[in-house]
C-alpha cells in the first residue's frame, strides 16, 4: 500500500507519543503478553494510528476489551470489523478459486500473506483487512498462469505500466471486470531500494499445503513466511511507511516457528540474501515491544547500527513526525547489502532504474502517447 501525504493530516497534528505508547501495549496484549493500556489517548487519534498500521482490529479483539476513556472509538472499531469480515471472505473465496485455476493448470504455485496466513498466525481471516491475492509462480510459469487468470475472466489491470510491474517488481495485477479482490501475480519477490531474494525458485520448493473449506492451499514455509514479513517491513522502513501490521506478523511467524525451523531460518536467510533485511526487521519487532514481550526476537546484530529502540519503533509506527532523523536510503541500503560494494552497486542500479522507467512510463502517460486501459499483460 502506497500512502499519499493527505493520508497522514490527522496524525500529524498531534505528537502521538501517547498513542504509540497504547497501540503498541495493546498490540502486546493481543499476543498475551501483559501490559497495563495507558490513560489520556485521544480515541480518535488512536484508531488512526491503528487503521494507518493495519492494526486496527488488534486494539479491541473484543467489544468489550475496549477502556472506558476508549469507548469512542467503539463505532468505528465496529465498522472496521464488519468491512474487514466481508472484504477479507471475499478475498478468501478468491484465494480458493486461484489455487484451484493453478492446479488445474498444472502450475506450481504458493500463496503468501492474505486471509489463509491470518488463519495460520492468528487463528482467524480476518484480523487485517487485505483486498489482495498474492500468488507466486516461477518464472517460467508466468505466461501460463497469466492465461489461466484470463480465460477465469480476470483482467491484467494498469495494462500501460505492465512492463514496469513485470520488469521491476516481478509482478502483475490482475482483477475481475465487476471488481473484487486484486490477484498480484509475482514471479519475483523484491522491491527496489532493497535487497531481493536470490532465489525465488526456493519459496515454491519449500512450499507447505495448509487444508481449509475442504481444498488444499500451497502456503509460503514457515521460515519463508518470516522473510515475506521482513520484506514488508523494511520496504515501509524505506518508504517511511507505518508498518506495525508486518510487525505482528513477524512476530507471530517467528512465534510458529518448529525449533528445526528456527535453526534453519538465519541459513535460509543467508542463502536468500535477506539476513540483514531479517535482522532489521527483528529489531523492528524488538523496538515495538520493548519492555513487553517475554523474549526477544532479533536476528543476529541491527545493520544500521546503534539505532535506539524508541525512534525505530516511531519511524516503524509513527513515520510522520517531523523530528524523526532518518537515516539516507543509501545508508539503508548499503547495510542490507552487507556493506559489499557489488552487491550495492547492483542493488542501487536496480532501484534507479525503475524509478527512470515507472516516471518514463508516466510522462508517456500524461502526454497522451500511451492511453490508460486494461489488457493483456505477462
Amino acid at each position: 500500500m502506497t500512502f499519499a501525504p493527505e493520508q497522514f493530516a490527522l496524525v500529524r497534528e498531534h505528537a502521538c507519543r501517547t498513542e504509540t505508547e497504547a497501540l503498541r501495549r495493546a498490540l502486546a496484549r493481543s499476543f498475551g503478553d501483559p501490559a497495563e493500556l495507558p490513560q489520556g489517548v485521544t480515541p480518535r487519534v488512536l484508531f488512526e494510528m491503528g487503521r494507518l498500521n493495519k492494526v486496527g482490529l488488534f486494539l479491541a479483539p473484543r467489544p468489550a476489551d475496549l477502556p472506558a476513556d476508549w469507548s469512542a472509538m467503539a463505532p468505528q472499531l465496529e465498522t472496521m470489523r464488519l468491512q474487514t469480515a466481508a472484504r477479507n471472505g471475499h478475498s478468501l473465496r478468491t484465494s480458493l478459486e486461484v489455487a484451484r485455476l493453478m492446479q488445474e493448470a498444472g502450475i506450481a504455485h504458493v500463496q503468501f500473506k492474505g486471509p489463509l496466513q491470518q488463519i495460520a498466525l492468528y487463528g482467524g481471516p480476518c484480523w487485517k483487512p487485505t483486498g489482495d491475492v498474492d500468488l507466486l509462480v516461477a518464472e517460467a510459469d508466468l505466461a501460463t498462469a497469466a492465461a489461466a487468470l484470463r480465460a477465469a475472466g480476470y483482467v491484467a489491470q494498469e495494462a500501460e505500466l505492465a512492463d514496469w510491474w513485470t520488469r521491476h517488481l516481478g509482478e502483475q495485477h490482475f482483477r475481475r471486470p465487476e471488481g473484487g479482490p486484486v490477484v498480484d501475480l509475482h514471479h519475483r519477490l523484491q522491491q527496489p531500494g532493497a535487497p531481493r531474494p536470490r532465489h525465488t525458485a526456493d519459496f515454491l520448493t519449500r512450499a507447505t499445503d495448509m487444508s481449509y473449506a475442504g481444498q488444499t492451499v500451497p502456503m509460503v514455509s514457515g521460515p519463508d513466511r518470516c522473510l515475506v514479513a521482513a520484506i514488508g517491513v523494511v520496504k515501509a522502513f524505506v518508504a517511511q511507511e507505518p508498518c506495525a501490521g508486518h510487525l505482528c506478523d513477524l512476530r507471530a511467524s517467528l512465534d510458529r516457528l518448529s525449533p528445526d525451523e528456527a535453526r534453519a531460518l538465519p541459513g535460509i536467510a543467508a542463502a536468500q540474501g535477506l539476513s540483514e533485511t531479517l535482522a532489521l526487521a527483528s529489531h523492528g519487532v524488538d523496538a515495538l515491544f520493548e519492555g513487553l514481550s517475554p523474549r526477544p526476537y532479533a536476528q543476529g546484530p541491527n545493520p544500521l547500527g546503534a539505532l535506539p529502540a524508541p525512534d525505530l519503533r516511531r519511524m516503524l509506527v509513527a513515520p510522520w513526525q517531523p523530528d524523526l532523523d532518518w537515516p539516507r536510503r543509501s545508508r539503508i541500503l548499503w547495510a542490507l547489502s552487507g556493506r559489499h560494494p557489488l552487491r550495492f552497486a547492483r542493488e542501487t542500479l536496480a532501484a534507479k532504474s525503475s524509478e527512470a522507467h515507472r516516471l518514463w512510463l508516466k510522462g508517456l502517460i500524461r502526454s497522451g502517447l500511451i492511453a490508460r486501459r486494461e489488457g493483456k499483460a505477462a
